[in-house]
Protein backbone atom coordinates (compact mmCIF):
# COMPACT_ATOMS: atom_id res chain seq x y z
CA UNK A 1 0.00 0.00 0.00
CA UNK A 2 1.34 3.51 -0.83
CA UNK A 3 1.89 5.38 2.24
CA UNK A 4 2.33 8.43 0.14
CA UNK A 5 0.62 10.11 -2.62
CA UNK A 6 2.17 13.07 -4.04
CA UNK A 7 -0.19 15.31 -5.96
CA UNK A 8 0.20 18.02 -9.03
CA UNK A 9 -2.14 21.12 -8.60
CA UNK A 10 -3.31 22.74 -11.95
CA UNK A 11 -4.95 20.27 -13.93
CA UNK A 12 -4.92 17.62 -11.36
CA UNK A 13 -6.38 18.49 -8.28
CA UNK A 14 -8.33 21.63 -9.34
CA UNK A 15 -9.62 23.21 -12.79
CA UNK A 16 -7.73 26.70 -12.50
CA UNK A 17 -7.86 27.55 -16.29
CA UNK A 18 -10.60 29.98 -15.88
CA UNK A 19 -8.79 31.85 -13.40
CA UNK A 20 -5.56 31.86 -14.85
CA UNK A 21 -6.45 32.81 -18.50
CA UNK A 22 -8.55 35.69 -17.25
CA UNK A 23 -5.72 37.43 -15.28
CA UNK A 24 -3.62 36.33 -18.33
CA UNK A 25 -5.98 38.35 -20.64
CA UNK A 26 -6.35 41.35 -18.33
CA UNK A 27 -2.55 41.49 -18.25
CA UNK A 28 -2.24 41.34 -22.31
CA UNK A 29 -5.31 44.12 -22.50
CA UNK A 30 -3.23 46.03 -20.16
CA UNK A 31 -0.41 46.27 -22.36
CA UNK A 32 -2.18 46.69 -25.36
CA UNK A 33 -1.60 42.90 -26.55
CA UNK A 34 -4.73 40.59 -28.60
CA UNK A 35 -5.98 38.12 -25.82
CA UNK A 36 -6.98 34.58 -25.79
CA UNK A 37 -9.64 32.53 -25.54
CA UNK A 38 -9.43 30.76 -22.24
CA UNK A 39 -9.24 27.41 -23.41
CA UNK A 40 -6.07 28.21 -25.51
CA UNK A 41 -4.42 28.62 -22.29
CA UNK A 42 -4.58 24.78 -21.56
CA UNK A 43 -1.56 24.04 -24.04
CA UNK A 44 0.45 27.38 -22.54
CA UNK A 45 0.60 26.24 -18.63
CA UNK A 46 2.53 23.26 -16.95
CA UNK A 47 6.20 25.03 -16.75
CA UNK A 48 5.66 28.13 -14.12
CA UNK A 49 4.13 31.67 -14.48
CA UNK A 50 7.43 32.92 -16.46
CA UNK A 51 6.95 30.41 -19.17
CA UNK A 52 3.37 30.62 -19.36
CA UNK A 53 3.36 34.56 -19.83
CA UNK A 54 6.35 33.94 -22.62
CA UNK A 55 3.50 31.57 -24.26
CA UNK A 56 1.04 33.94 -24.41
CA UNK A 57 3.07 36.49 -25.56
CA UNK A 58 3.92 37.77 -29.29
CA UNK A 59 6.56 36.51 -30.39
CA UNK A 60 8.95 39.98 -30.61
CA UNK A 61 7.70 40.47 -26.78
CA UNK A 62 8.47 37.26 -25.63
CA UNK A 63 11.76 37.68 -26.90
CA UNK A 64 12.59 40.43 -24.51
CA UNK A 65 13.27 39.11 -20.96
CA UNK A 66 13.07 42.12 -19.48
CA UNK A 67 9.43 42.60 -20.69
CA UNK A 68 8.43 39.21 -20.56
CA UNK A 69 9.62 39.88 -16.20
CA UNK A 70 7.41 42.83 -16.41
CA UNK A 71 5.00 41.38 -17.88
CA UNK A 72 4.35 38.63 -15.58
CA UNK A 73 4.64 40.86 -12.74
CA UNK A 74 1.25 42.38 -13.83
CA UNK A 75 -0.47 38.67 -14.31
CA UNK A 76 0.88 38.02 -11.10
CA UNK A 77 -1.13 41.27 -9.76
CA UNK A 78 -4.37 40.55 -11.17
CA UNK A 79 -3.97 36.83 -10.31
CA UNK A 80 -2.99 36.94 -6.59
CA UNK A 81 -5.98 39.63 -6.52
CA UNK A 82 -8.82 36.44 -7.50
CA UNK A 83 -7.00 33.36 -6.95
CA UNK A 84 -10.12 31.71 -6.62
CA UNK A 85 -11.87 32.64 -9.49
CA UNK A 86 -13.17 30.42 -12.13
CA UNK A 87 -11.80 27.77 -10.56
CA UNK A 88 -13.33 24.01 -8.68
CA UNK A 89 -12.26 20.70 -7.83
CA UNK A 90 -12.40 18.30 -10.59
CA UNK A 91 -15.47 15.68 -10.35
CA UNK A 92 -15.27 12.81 -7.57
CA UNK A 93 -11.35 14.53 -6.67
CA UNK A 94 -12.85 15.42 -2.74
CA UNK A 95 -14.32 11.96 -2.95
CA UNK A 96 -11.34 10.57 -3.54
CA UNK A 97 -9.13 12.07 -1.27
CA UNK A 98 -11.71 11.83 1.86
CA UNK A 99 -11.32 8.19 1.06
CA UNK A 100 -7.73 8.35 0.93
CA UNK A 101 -7.47 9.82 4.28
CA UNK A 102 -9.98 7.35 5.50
CA UNK A 103 -7.25 5.15 4.42
CA UNK A 104 -4.25 6.46 6.28
CA UNK A 105 -2.47 7.44 3.53
CA UNK A 106 -0.54 11.01 3.81
CA UNK A 107 -1.38 13.39 1.07
CA UNK A 108 0.39 16.36 -0.29
CA UNK A 109 1.10 18.74 -3.38
CA UNK A 110 4.31 19.56 -5.45
CA UNK A 111 2.97 22.11 -7.79
CA UNK A 112 4.99 24.95 -10.42
CA UNK A 113 2.05 27.18 -9.18
CA UNK A 114 4.10 29.69 -7.28
CA UNK A 115 4.31 28.41 -3.83
CA UNK A 116 1.58 31.41 -1.55
CA UNK A 117 -0.95 30.85 -4.60
CA UNK A 118 -0.61 27.19 -3.83
CA UNK A 119 -0.63 27.59 -0.15
CA UNK A 120 -4.06 29.33 -0.49
CA UNK A 121 -5.74 27.09 -3.04
CA UNK A 122 -5.18 23.82 -1.99
CA UNK A 123 -7.07 24.55 2.02
CA UNK A 124 -9.67 26.66 0.88
CA UNK A 125 -10.90 24.27 -1.87
CA UNK A 126 -10.37 20.94 0.05
CA UNK A 127 -10.96 22.17 3.46
CA UNK A 128 -11.28 19.00 5.24
CA UNK A 129 -8.28 17.34 3.60
CA UNK A 130 -4.97 17.13 5.94
CA UNK A 131 -2.26 17.65 3.67
CA UNK A 132 0.73 17.15 4.93
CA UNK A 133 2.58 19.42 2.92
CA UNK A 134 1.85 21.87 0.17
CA UNK A 135 4.80 23.17 -2.00
CA UNK A 136 5.00 25.37 -5.07
CA UNK A 137 7.87 26.95 -6.44
CA UNK A 138 9.85 29.51 -4.44
CA UNK A 139 11.46 33.08 -5.25
CA UNK A 140 14.08 31.88 -7.47
CA UNK A 141 13.83 28.42 -7.15
CA UNK A 142 13.59 25.74 -9.83
CA UNK A 143 10.86 24.26 -11.36
CA UNK A 144 9.77 20.35 -11.90
CA UNK A 145 10.99 18.61 -13.96
CA UNK A 146 13.96 19.68 -11.17
CA UNK A 147 13.38 17.47 -8.31
CA UNK A 148 13.21 19.77 -5.39
CA UNK A 149 9.64 20.68 -5.22
CA UNK A 150 9.01 17.07 -4.84
CA UNK A 151 11.97 16.49 -2.15
CA UNK A 152 10.28 19.46 -0.35
CA UNK A 153 6.99 17.67 -0.50
CA UNK A 154 8.21 14.61 0.95
CA UNK A 155 10.67 15.97 3.49
CA UNK A 156 7.57 18.42 4.69
CA UNK A 157 5.61 15.76 4.62
CA UNK A 158 7.88 14.20 7.45
CA UNK A 159 8.68 11.05 4.62
CA UNK A 160 12.34 11.27 3.76
CA UNK A 161 12.65 7.37 5.29
CA UNK A 162 10.37 6.18 2.94
CA UNK A 163 11.13 4.45 0.35
CA UNK A 164 10.28 6.01 -3.16
CA UNK A 165 8.17 2.98 -3.63
CA UNK A 166 5.96 3.99 -0.93
CA UNK A 167 5.06 6.60 -2.62
CA UNK A 168 2.87 7.82 -6.09
CA UNK A 169 3.40 11.12 -7.85
CA UNK A 170 0.14 12.44 -9.89
CA UNK A 171 -0.36 14.42 -12.43
CA UNK A 172 -1.39 15.60 -15.66
CA UNK A 173 1.19 17.33 -17.98
CA UNK A 174 4.17 16.15 -19.55
CA UNK A 175 6.25 17.66 -17.65
CA UNK A 176 4.89 15.51 -14.60
CA UNK A 177 6.46 12.02 -16.41
CA UNK A 178 9.99 13.93 -16.52
CA UNK A 179 9.39 15.22 -12.69
CA UNK A 180 8.57 11.76 -11.52
CA UNK A 181 11.11 10.14 -13.36
CA UNK A 182 13.50 12.46 -11.85
CA UNK A 183 12.58 12.38 -8.44
CA UNK A 184 12.37 8.21 -8.35
CA UNK A 185 8.86 7.92 -8.30
CA UNK A 186 6.17 5.37 -9.86
CA UNK A 187 3.60 8.52 -11.32
CA UNK A 188 -0.35 7.71 -12.83
CA UNK A 189 -1.32 11.11 -15.04
CA UNK A 190 -4.88 12.06 -15.30
CA UNK A 191 -6.47 12.82 -18.61
CA UNK A 192 -9.49 15.29 -17.21
CA UNK A 193 -6.66 18.49 -17.25
CA UNK A 194 -5.10 19.89 -19.25
CA UNK A 195 -3.62 17.38 -21.75
CA UNK A 196 -5.66 15.51 -24.02
CA UNK A 197 -4.98 11.60 -23.68
CA UNK A 198 -3.67 11.05 -27.23
CA UNK A 199 -1.07 13.82 -25.94
CA UNK A 200 0.18 11.95 -22.89
CA UNK A 201 0.01 8.95 -25.22
CA UNK A 202 2.65 10.27 -27.49
CA UNK A 203 4.79 12.03 -24.38
CA UNK A 204 5.28 8.20 -23.47
CA UNK A 205 2.88 7.93 -20.53
CA UNK A 206 2.65 5.02 -19.13
CA UNK A 207 0.22 4.81 -16.65
CA UNK A 208 -3.23 7.25 -17.21
CA UNK A 209 -6.64 7.13 -15.92
CA UNK A 210 -10.33 8.55 -16.61
CA UNK A 211 -11.37 9.29 -13.32
CA UNK A 212 -10.11 10.04 -9.57
CA UNK A 213 -11.72 6.89 -8.86
CA UNK A 214 -9.51 5.04 -11.07
CA UNK A 215 -6.15 6.10 -9.03
CA UNK A 216 -7.26 3.30 -6.72
CA UNK A 217 -5.78 0.64 -8.69
CA UNK A 218 -2.49 1.95 -7.68
CA UNK A 219 -2.21 2.03 -4.92
CA UNK A 220 -0.62 -1.11 -4.19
Amino acid sequence: MRKLIIFDLDGTLLNTIGGIGSACNEMLACLGLPTWDLQDYEKFVGDGSRMLIKRALPAAKAADEAFVDAARDVYLKYYRANLARETHPYDGMPELLEELQRRGIALAVASNKFDDGAKFLIPHFYPGIHWSAVEGQKPGGPLKPAPGIIDDAIRNSNAAQLSRSDILYVGDCEVDIKSAECAGLDYVLVTWGFRRRSALEAAGAKNLVDTPAELSRYLE
